[in-house]
């Protein structure tokens, strides 16, 4: 058995991985709670929280399961960042953090750094804390999964593959280490970093995290986004990657580098390849955005409020019934966008005959779509032969569904891997192993 662990943004998920037998898998998830109150902008976690929601799920596994696993893979939420010193532990500062855009800081770091730095990036935090004089008490920066990688091995320190490190924005793919330039423009000490390293590098054996035995090879966290495909790909040269849950996610596996495109990245992937990636900030979070003001409308009224679920699936009927070109458009950057964080949202084109509830709905799932499908190049999409849709706004919303297979012009298949990250990670894991001599 491999193990594979998550720490996402809002649950934490295990899956208990059988190579032999991957339908037998087992998958555990629990929302984790790790929420910190904050002021408006900030977005932070408590690490110790997250460390215990993973010991909560490894107990629901036997002892006898536990005993079997050969490696154990991690996978969590990108871009996020806590740092260290002698004594003490920072929040974990995540990737929703908009400190530095709320400051009026941002464009500074960009400038000064020279590179396409966005609100919630490690490297932005960093440079943040750098002008606001509150970094030099802190004497290493890890990604949380990185952490929970030392809690699970006893080290003090653990390496950061290119997943995570380019996340941070402050990396250099060319050279495989950090943007030395970048790192001194932003007077942030590079010894604080973490050392980047290759995938698929052990870290150490777990010692001293019941319930798992020690003595078991840990590898380096690989990022969200690339476990998520590693755990529901089939064919991942010839498919497109989309997941749409709290955020959203556009992705294609590259063997060769391509152009550059307004609101396309490009991250690191196993093999020796790349990923083009559209990742705006609100995917299935607008969705709950219009229950949420439908139900605020309801209230306003002095009217009962529908539960959330059933809210959003008849929402979701709705759209179905919407005029053809109702000329209703929606661009759902509720949270800003990550090169342009003062964006927000909007609706036009509205007339005194068109603003239904129904136009609404279906207006909203195509912005939603084009967010995700509009700034990836065309001749990226041509060898492609389908869709490989996951995440839990994609699966319970047909309208969502739908207007992919139109906008994209393939067919969309949802991939019922439990927990794509989690299971990604321990299939990862499983070929670092195979890998080792």
């Amino acid at each position: 058995m491999i193990l594979g662990i998550d720490l996402g943004t809002t649950k934490t998920a295990a899956v208990l991985y059988d190579p032999a037998t991957p339908a037998e898998s087992r998958a555990e998830s629990a929302v984790h709670h790790a929420a910190l109150p904050a002021a408006p902008g900030r977005a932070e976690q408590d690490m110790e929280t997250l460390v215990e929601s993973v010991r909560k799920l490894l107990n629901r596994f036997s002892v006898a399961k536990l005993a079997g696993v050969e490696a154990v893979g991690l996978t969590g939420q990108m871009h996020s960042i806590l740092l260290r010193n002698e004594t003490e532990c920072s929040p974990v500062i995540t990737w929703q953090d908009r400190r530095a855009s709320e400051a009026g800081e941002l464009k500074l770091l960009q400038t000064a750094s020279g590179l396409p730095l966005a609100d919630g990036f490690g490297g932005t935090t960093l440079g943040f804390l750098r002008r606001s004089g509150e970094l030099a008490r802190w004497r290493h920066a890890a990604t949380p999964a990185g952490f929970l990688a030392m809690r699970l091995t006893g080290k003090s320190r653990a390496g950061i593959d290119p997943s995570f490190a380019a996340s941070w924005g402050i990396y250099d793919r060319t050279s495989g280490g950090w943007n030395r330039a970048a790192l001194a423009a932003l007077g942030i000490p590079e010894q604080l970093l973490p050392a980047p390293c290759p995938f698929g590098t052990l870290v150490g054996r777990t010692a001293g995290f019941a319930p798992l035995p020690d003595g078991i090879p840990v590898f380096t966290p690989l990022g969200d986004n690339q476990a998520s495909i590693a755990g529901s790909s089939e064919d991942p040269e010839r498919e497109v990657f989309v997941t749409i849950g709290t955020g959203a996610q556009l992705s294609i596996v590259l063997t060769a580098a391509a152009p550059a495109a307004p609101g396309v990245e490009l991250r690191p992937y196993p093999g020796n390849r790349l990923l083009a990636v559209t990742a705006p900030l609100c995917g299935g979070r607008a969705w709950s955005w219009l229950g949420k003001s439908v139900n605020g409308f309801l209230s306003a009224l002095g009217l009962p409020p529908f539960p959330e679920n059933e809210l959003l699936d008849r929402l979701d009927a709705l759209a179905s019934e919407a005029a053809p070109e109702s000329g209703i458009r929606v661009a759902p950057s509720f949270l800003g966008e990550r090169s342009t964080p003062e964006r927000r949202g909007s609706i036009g084109g509205i007339t005194l005959d068109n603003f239904t509830l129904p136009n609404l709905a279906a207006a909203l799932a195509d912005g939603i779509v084009r967010q995700l499908a509009e700034p990836m190049p065309p001749e990226l999409l041509r060898s492609r032969r389908r869709i490989a849709g996951s995440g839990n706004a994609l699966r319970l919303c047909a309208s969502l569904r739908a207007r992919l297979e139109e906008q994209l012009e393939l067919p969309l298949e949802i991939r019922e891997t439990n927990e794509e990250a989690a299971a990604g990670a321990a299939k990862y894991a499983h070929s670092c192993l195979k890998s080792k001599p």
